[in-house]
């Protein structure tokens, strides 16, 4: 999806009805695979420019990708979601053009945004209906199979972040209408209750600061917005950043504000504290277009997904944004990027 195209799109049992408004798609999209025999209702086109539909795990693939692999083989890991190939791939923060350490593909269909707590655990937030339930799927530290499932109050979730407390945040497309954050306080899900004061938007991406200030990208129908979220209240701040085509966000130590711009240009954007003007841009190396991307813990590195064109993750040392090197390429679209561990 971006911004200022609005394209949407459903996609079930291996056939598609597109619906296409504004600007033209820019560049050829990826061809879907064939499709699978999968438990598929409906796929919302959500946060990406394409889908891969029905198909997005192929009929071929291993029951659970790779054997559960050891954590302690890369002291700092990179998760990158493969969305067109329905699996998570898991690679050592350090190193050229790798293959991945292991393959996470079981309990996942159209893989999102990713993130990690503070004990390690990865969340998928999943586009596709796993069961005929919209789901974030948990993993623990070197598992290829999940460990928890979240469903509760779910509609197209994209992305989402747990606090330091056990808190956690989703994101709800909600197929580009109305959408909501699910919370489930420290991690209760008897307790859950939404964001949704911003009326009209779709939430497409979630993050954290060091105080744990909640900051929540919207999809708007004039371009992007930024709420941000004092811990424990339901209505937030409009930040009124000048972006647009927002395709992922985090937060620094220092509380500058990321975020991804898909188009004109393609980019990362720097937001120092109080500002509504971008510092600093970070250019895509590979002339794709940024969607989520992640900071290693204490900011050192910052890790982006470029798709569509160039379907690589780069690392760029940070704060100075210096492009460092692709870790890998070869993806189907990376539609989500997270570290081990946390950021904070």
């Amino acid at each position: 999806m971006f911004v200022t195209i609005k394209l949407l799109r459903t996609v079930a049992a291996g056939t598609a009805a597109t619906l296409l408004a504004g600007c033209a798609l820019s560049g050829s999209s990826p061809q879907q695979p064939a499709a699978a025999s999968l438990n598929v209702n409906t796929y919302p086109l959500g946060a990406y420019s394409t889908k891969p539909g029905a198909a997005a795990v192929s009929a071929t693939r291993p029951a659970h990708g790779t054997p559960s692999y050891d954590v302690k083989r890369a002291s700092q890991l990179v998760y990158v979601s493969n969305l067109g190939a329905g699996a998570i791939d898991v690679f050592d923060q350090r190193g050229k053009n790798q293959q991945p350490i292991a393959t996470i593909t079981d309990g996942i269909l159209g893989p999102g945004g990713l993130t990690t707590d503070r004990k390690g655990n990865l969340y998928v937030a999943d586009e596709g209906k796993i069961s005929g339930n919209w789901t974030v799927q948990v993993y623990a530290p070197g598992a290829t199979s999940p460990t928890k499932s979240y469903t509760t109050d779910l509609s197209s979730p994209t992305d989402s972040v747990v606090a330091k407390d056990g808190t956690i945040y989703i994101a709800n497309f909600n197929g580009f209408s109305n959408g909501w954050v699910t919370v489930y306080p420290k991690g209760n899900v008897s307790k859950e209750y939404r964001l949704s004061d911003f009326g009209g938007g779709a939430p497409l991406s979630v993050a954290l600061d060091a105080k744990q200030n909640l900051y929540v990208m919207y999809d708007v129908n004039n371009g992007s917005a930024v709420n941000e979220y004092k811990p424990g209240t339901t209505t937030g701040t409009n930040l009124n950043l000048v972006f647009g085509s927002g395709g992922g966000i985090q937060v620094d130590p220092a509380g500058d504000i990321l975020v991804a711009q898909q188009l004109s240009p393609s980019e990362i954007l720097i937001f120092p504290p109080g500002q509504t003007e971008p510092s600093q841009t970070i250019p895509m190396p590979g002339g794709g277009e940024p969607f989520n991307f992640a900071l290693n813990h204490g900011s050192k590195a910052l890790f982006a997904g470029e798709y569509q064109n160039a379907n690589q993750v780069d690392r760029f040392a940070y704060p100075s944004t210096k492009f460092r090197y692709v870790i890998a390429n070869g993806f189907q679209n990376p539609s989500g990027v997270a570290t081990a561990p946390y950021e904070f």
